[in-house]
């Protein structure tokens, strides 16, 4: 407890500078003042394409951010289409035109988002709130908006409705996911090549993680790693910009997983000693840039600039929040189908001690429950992430 109340007592007494970060620093004094938005924006003068890459799916602070974004003129009026990875492609083209329908219920509004959130992925129920935010934000802006957004999900196709047994899953997923960086960038590709027009051919890809890498990746083991960014960066050209926002890194420890800060939170410091958060600038002439890239364990070696053409940093960790379920989520005429789902994705992994489990009527209840309560939580690791960045402050 001692430990806690220190690192959050920092900011009030000030930081030194580690000289490990001064390079970072220098850079950061130097560099123009630009918001995220106004940075991410400024990528649509100069291209057709944006793809940002995603924090952890949970995270719901970049999603103001995207909100900020989509709710400025500009993006309206010239850009006006957004392609995620997450969401199947068959909720085309009904997601599309159900966020342009005017005069709705609020209620039918509420009800038809949590049907979409509930057929969203090959999971029994995709759970991260903020693809019901980006939902809400979108139709909140086209009732209130002459021009009209488009959110085009662009994941390979999977349909509940198909999914009878575990061998009816193993076709439906293990087809589809196989090549799915491929296919999500065909169906962005090929959506793209449909919807665009002589004045309408800009668009904001949300793609997470490797997915938005512009290159391929060798894992350690040899594997080459096919990323959808490098679809797209192929197809697109210089019409494309990639941009990297501020994240810890997720990567595996022996059996689990856990979080480390970029270069050893030596980036995050140097924001943190600045009192900078909310700023973005190319990756190409900046230090930053010509990191190695550590953000996922990888046997080719190369530099951030090699995979992102842009950073934006936005919210310090202390303000990223993770979000997961809400309330109705799993409503009373959706507990059985939910149930009947997760059977069969359980039956299909071989988890039959979840599966004994599920018989239990206690244990169903408790799930129900957990499912339709919102759960607000911090990056894992937490309090090392910390301390792994105010070590350069306090020196």
């Amino acid at each position: 407890m001692k430990k806690l109340f220190l690192i959050f007592l920092l900011p009030l007494l000030g930081f030194s500078q580690n000289s490990e970060i001064k390079p970072y620093v220098d850079f950061l004094k130097k560099v123009e003042k630009k918001s995220a938005k106004d940075y991410i924006l400024q990528q649509f003068q100069e291209h057709d394409i944006v793809i940002l890459c995603e924090r952890d799916h949970s995270e719901i602070s970049q999603y103001e951010l995207i909100k900020e974004i989509l709710s400025d003129e500009y993006f309206k009026e010239n850009v006006k289409n957004i392609f995620t990875e997450v969401g199947v492609i068959n909720l085309n083209p009904e997601i599309t035109d159900f966020l342009k329908t005017r005069e709705l219920n609020s209620l039918y509004v509420d009800k038809k988002l949590t049907e979409f959130q509930r057929n969203a992925s090959f999971y029994p129920v995709w759970e991260r709130y903020n693809y019901h935010y980006l939902l809400k934000t979108i139709y909140n802006i086209n009732i209130n908006s002459e021009n009209q957004i488009s959110l085009h999900p662009s994941d390979s196709e999977f349909d509940w409705r198909k999914v009878k047994t575990a061998i009816d899953y193993t076709t439906e997923y293990e087809i589809e996911i196989e090549p799915r960086d491929s296919l999500i960038a065909y169906n962005i590709i090929n959506q793209y090549e449909k919807i665009k027009s002589k004045n309408n051919f800009k668009a904001l890809i949300i793609l997470n993680f490797r997915h938005a890498f512009r290159i391929n990746t060798i894992t350690p083991d040899d594997e080459i790693v096919q990323n959808s960014g490098k679809y797209l960066s192929d197809y697109f050209g210089n019409k494309a910009v990639s941009i990297f926002s501020n994240r810890p890194v997720f990567f595996r420890k022996q059996k689990d997983w856990a979080y480390k800060l970029i270069q050893e939170g030596k980036w995050d410091a140097a924001f943190k000693y600045l009192k900078i958060d909310d700023v973005g600038f190319d990756f190409n002439n900046s230090i930053f840039g010509n990191d190695i890239f550590d953000l996922q364990q990888v046997k080719n070696e190369m530099k951030y600039k090699n995979v992102f053409d842009g950073f934006v940093f936005y919210k310090t960790i202390e303000k990223h929040e993770l979000m997961d379920y809400y309330n109705g989520l799993i409503s009373k005429d959706f507990e059985k189908e939910f149930f009947r789902r997760l059977k069969i994705q359980l039956e299909y992994f071989e988890n039959n001690s979840m599966l004994e489990k599920l018989k239990d009527k206690s244990f169903r209840d408790k799930l129900l429950k957990e499912w339709n309560t919102k759960r607000i939580r911090k990056y894992r690791d937490f309090e090392y992430l910390i301390e792994s960045r105010d070590r350069y402050l306090n020196e």
